[in-house]
């Protein structure tokens, strides 16, 4: 039974992958780059779980046009390690995620002894390793 479904499965992974050559890999990567660069985000909302030692953070983008690119970022990124940097110039490791139910909205999580940030506090979102 589960041999019969997997044939279909491996006959359409066997067209689509020589589709998806490397010049088209190099093509999505080459346009991921833009997107994924260093976003000016604000506080919406932030909560602390003391016993947890978690702080969540509700944010979206700062500039209206980049709101797409937070999109985007969010939508390849989420549950993943992007890096936080305070207007002070404090960075942090946080993780973040992709809220569905809010449209252009993210979440990160932080350790609470690592990071302080408050509603309409504004940071820089980036993944690590981008200046």
């Amino acid at each position: 039974m589960m041999r019969r479904h997997f044939m279909p499965i491996a006959l359409a992974m066997a067209l689509v992958v020589p589709i998806l050559g490397p010049s088209s890999a190099k093509a999505q990567t080459a346009g991921n780059g833009a997107e994924n660069g260093p976003i000016i985000c604000s506080v919406m909302e932030a909560f602390e779980e003391g016993r947890l030692g978690v702080r969540a953070i509700v944010f979206h983008q700062q500039n209206k046009a980049d709101g797409p690119r937070l999109g985007a970022l969010l939508l390849a990124h989420s549950g993943e390690e992007v890096e936080l940097e305070t207007t002070g110039g404090q960075r942090c490791r946080a993780t973040v995620f992709r809220m569905k139910s809010a449209f252009g909205r993210g979440l990160v999580l932080v350790p609470t002894n690592r990071l302080r940030l408050a509603q309409h506090d504004e940071f820089t979102l980036r993944l690590p390793g981008e200046n």
